[in-house]
């Protein structure tokens, strides 16, 4: 056969024929080379299908992008013995605090996609795309959603001698004092401080924002007295109300919680059409396969929905949600447009 005879049988489309115009002695070696890559992408093809189909066969690390005790730790370790038994191996976790969370998922965005290293993500990740343009990663670009957790509102909490008794008077105090009324959150973006941020923008009131390394730390501040206000995750400060350490004033869901009858909604304190109910989930490395986050997908799902874990969520306040990888990633999306038109508006 003839060098040009060769040349056509294997095609002109391989781009080291392309790239490589000389002699017929290199069109030969070239057109060998694409052959061979070839037949060697063929047979990694099936070894791959095989790997993915086992998964997993080691333990599954999740960085949780937040201190241990917070909320994400919490439903992380609500569904870990479900979720561990379902996909028959260890779900681990890696706490990488710092940034509103911008550490951990940058951290995750660079890690091998092959399903073994999982991001927790929630809306303080949604807004901190806006807050941190230098952080490194883009959640829709460099992750790819898995599935949903749960939806959890916050309740709005005030020190136990703070002289104000309902959300209207804390509002008319605060609008005759603007930016004396101090709030806590986790840090700037984080979901605490959001939740504030909204109330700011709906009634023109200021209050003064005292970021902190970790939403634990501002509790303790509130309950000794150095904070007037946090908007909180209802389980992680359920026992200090009921202790008397703080007082509880409002909830930022639709509706009243089953948990708390006799505390009202915001949009009934004074704020209408108040809505804030965050969401959380799972992401992990863009380029992970679809094989491998469709099993995660049911995974997590099953766990969720797990009689024991529903229970666990519904005395926390918190809702299981179930959603496809797509639904899910459509969230991430939506949210990410919300909080840029409040952080950055036109």
């Amino acid at each position: 056969m003839s060098n040009s005879a060769a040349i056509a049988l294997i095609g002109d489309e391989c781009p080291l024929l392309k790239l490589i115009r000389m002699d017929n002695m290199t069109k030969l070696a070239s057109i060998w080379l694409c052959g061979a890559v070839t037949a060697l992408t063929l047979l990694a093809a099936p070894a791959a299908t095989a790997q993915t189909a086992t998964y997993p066969t080691r333990p599954i690390k999740v960085i949780v992008p937040s201190a241990p005790g917070g909320p994400a730790d919490i439903i992380m370790r609500t569904i870990n013995p479900k979720l561990a038994e379902l996909l028959g191996q260890p779900v681990i976790f890696e706490y990488r605090t710092g940034a509103s969370g911008t550490i951990g998922l940058n951290l995750a965005a660079r890690a091998a996609p092959d399903g073994y290293t999982l991001v927790f993500v929630s809306e303080t990740h949604t807004a901190a795309e806006s807050l941190y343009p230098k952080r490194g990663y883009t959640m829709t670009k460099d992750l790819i959603p898995i599935a949903p957790l749960v939806s959890q509102p916050r309740v709005l909490v005030v020190r136990k001698n703070l002289p104000l008794n309902s959300v209207q008077e804390l509002l008319a105090y605060a609008k005759k004092n603007p930016g004396k009324l101090s709030f806590a959150s986790g840090g700037t973006g984080n979901v605490y401080h959001l939740a504030a941020e909204l109330v700011q923008n709906k009634t023109g009131v200021k209050l003064l924002h005292v970021p902190y390394s970790q939403a634990g730390t501002g509790r303790t501040d509130l309950m000794s007295g150095q904070i007037d206000m946090m908007f909180d995750a209802v389980g992680a400060i359920m026992p200090q109300i009921q202790a008397g350490s703080v007082r509880a004033l409002a909830v930022t869901s639709a509706q009243r919680l089953g948990s708390m009858p006799n505390v009202p909604t915001l949009a009934e304190s004074g704020v209408p059409g108040y809505e804030f109910e965050s969401w959380s989930g799972l992401m992990a490395p863009e380029g992970t396969p679809p094989e491998i986050i469709a099993k995660l997908n049911k995974a997590i799902a099953d766990s969720v929905m797990d009689k024991s874990v529903v229970s666990q969520f519904s005395q926390a306040a918190m809702v299981s949600r179930v959603e496809t990888p797509a639904v899910f990633g459509e969230w991430i999306k939506t949210s990410i447009d919300k909080w840029t038109t409040l952080v950055r508006p036109e």
